[in-house]
């Protein structure tokens, strides 16, 4: 399985982060629509009212998730918004930056991620927290 980081807990080791290499895809992140739209949307807000983050602690058990909460709904109004499918969403997810900083993930280039069952696994866990 291909190694994906939370962006948030690797942006200060990143090796060419002195280059400002990848400081430049933020800011270009910040000015672009997807950046635009993150900063609107009340992703926390939307986690917890999935159930996907709850009030007190509870020891999970498995291996950690590739994405965070936040991610997780992030990665679904993407599949919405792009109107891409699972499969065509992971090798864009691969290859775009901007998408990668809008779900908050790093994912290596040298070992990309290549099962979409991942993103119909993240599909099928919000569609039954859904109250319909």
């Amino acid at each position: 399985m291909a190694k994906v980081q939370h962006i948030s807990g690797i942006s200060k080791r990143i090796p060419f982060e002195g280059y400002g290499f990848y400081d430049l895809f933020r800011v270009t992140f910040e000015n672009s629509e997807l950046g635009r739209m993150k900063r609107l949307l009340p992703l926390h807000e939307m986690a917890v009212n999935f159930g996907l983050v709850s009030n007190h602690p509870v020891r999970k058990r498995g291996r950690k998730s590739f994405f965070s909460t936040e991610g997780k709904v992030v990665l679904m109004f993407l599949k919405m918004y792009t109107q891409l499918s699972a499969v065509q969403l992971l090798e864009q997810l691969n290859g775009n930056v901007h998408y990668q900083i809008f779900c908050d993930v790093y994912i290596n280039p040298l070992c990309p991620l290549t099962k979409y069952k991942l993103i119909d696994d993240i599909i099928s866990e919000l569609s039954d927290k859904l109250k319909i």
